[in-house]
């Protein structure tokens, strides 16, 4: 458990799903290797808690010592089961091209997945992008960071039905034992105990387009995560990424501002200050991000109106009606069916 007041780096349930798959793919019962991570793999959704980085790669460590495979973290993003992806993978898949795919990834992950920080420079040569894992203490990452970069080829070769010109992989772990096997899937030079993790792809691969692109569906998916996580136009700086820290709590908590300011690792004062400076309070921002929650959940989801009300945190619908109305000028049933009405 991380002590009070510091920022805990979390991973998406979706990374218990792919281990899940991943075992039970190959006759093995997940439970006691989730249970030995101190995890339930039935709780996978992606309004399930987050999950500790620590503890996902603790589980990665025990599912390649269980499978008794070195390389299951590349095998994981090699045989990645595409129809459990989580909403920004498959968005990402919707992309026009490499270089929009690769740049919505860059946009959006750091807000499901806390622990991971990217970066995506394509006006270099070569164009280089790196997912790092933020993590505490000395729980071993390698299957983790090799499942990063593994993926990420993966899912561009699934998009382009091309082979990919990597230059060169790096990686923040040092050089095991056995490597052939990344070797052989990566065909470029690797580098190991590197400052990041990282793909490195000529410029003009940018280009390539996605035969798995659909406009449609990435207008609607990039709407709806510009909606839920980037908060349109309504804030920016400190206010914004308030809000996102309150999306990102447990669905099931009603956070209060102690309990944000401790997760982004600052007194309560501060927090309260900070959004003062931007003209906010703390109940303000919270009603905002419910605002944007509850939008995303009528518009993408089938959720009843009841269950949304629970999800923000509502013991009763007519409250959260009376609230939405205030928020958007009409009931939450008339957003929902006004919005469907658009995209039919």
């Amino acid at each position: 458990m991380a002590a009070p007041g510091v920022y805990t780096p979390s991973l998406s349930p979706r990374f218990a799903a792919y281990v899940r798959d991943y075992l039970m793919d190959r006759g093995v019962d997940p439970e006691p290797v989730f249970d030995a991570s101190g995890l339930d793999y039935k709780h996978h959704e992606e309004y399930d808690a987050p999950l500790p980085v620590e503890r996902v790669g603790e589980l990665f460590e025990r599912a390649a010592a269980v499978t008794g495979n070195r390389f299951m973290g590349l095998s994981m993003g090699r045989n990645f089961h595409y129809e459990s992806s989580s909403l920004l993978i498959v968005a990402m898949l919707a992309a026009p091209s490499v270089a929009g795919g690769l740049a919505f990834l860059n946009q959006y992950d750091r807000y499901i997945d806390s622990g991971i920080t990217t970066s995506y420079q394509p006006g270099g040569a070569p164009v280089v992008f790196t997912a790092d894992l933020i993590h505490i203490g000395d729980v071993g990452m390698a299957q983790l960071n090799e499942y990063l970069m593994g993926f990420l080829v993966q899912t561009l070769l699934t998009a382009t039905r091309t082979a990919v010109p990597l230059i060169k992989v790096t990686f923040k772990h040092q050089e095991p034992d056995q490597t052939e096997g990344l070797r052989q899937f990566f065909a470029c030079p690797l580098e190991f105990g590197a400052p990041h993790n990282s793909i490195c792809l000529p410029t003009e691969f940018l280009e390539q387009p996605f035969l798995t692109s659909n406009k449609l569906l990435y207008q609607i998916l990039a709407n709806a995560m510009e909606t839920y996580f980037s908060m349109g136009d309504k804030t920016s700086g400190f206010v914004a990424t308030v809000c996102r820290q309150i999306m990102l709590e447990d669905p099931m908590v009603n956070p209060d501002s102690k309990r944000v300011a401790q997760q982004m690792g600052m007194s309560t004062r501060t927090l309260r200050r900070r959004l003062a400076e931007e003209g906010f309070t703390f109940n303000g921002a919270k009603n905002l991000a419910r605002e944007r929650r509850a939008k995303y959940l009528l518009a993408s989801s089938r959720a009843s109106l009841t269950e949304i009300a629970f999800e923000l945190g509502y013991s009763e619908l007519s409250a959260f009606s009376r609230a939405f109305r205030v928020w958007v000028g009409e009931t939450p049933q008339a957003y929902r069916d006004n919005i469907r009405a658009l995209l039919d």
